[in-house]
């Protein structure tokens, strides 16, 4: 569907992941693997799931998310 949200990770200090996820999952999975990677160097991600067409997430999409990662 054309109109169906796209996902992608963001922080102020990591940036952006530079992917259009088509799921919260893709999304949840990309992020899991930047948190990984910047825990295997001693560090941390400030990255976050955000939409690619600059709203907000709905509140059902936090809970998805939420949902992911309890």
């Amino acid at each position: 569907m054309p109109n169906e949200p796209t996902y992608t990770t963001k922080g102020n200090v990591r940036g952006c992941c530079g992917h259009k996820h088509k799921s919260i999952e893709a999304a949840a999975s990309c992020l899991r693997d930047d948190h990984s990677g910047c825990a295997s160097q001693g560090g941390y991600s400030d990255r976050g799931i955000v939409r690619t067409d600059g709203e907000e997430l709905t509140e059902d999409e936090h809970i998805e998310i939420y949902e992911i990662f309890e």
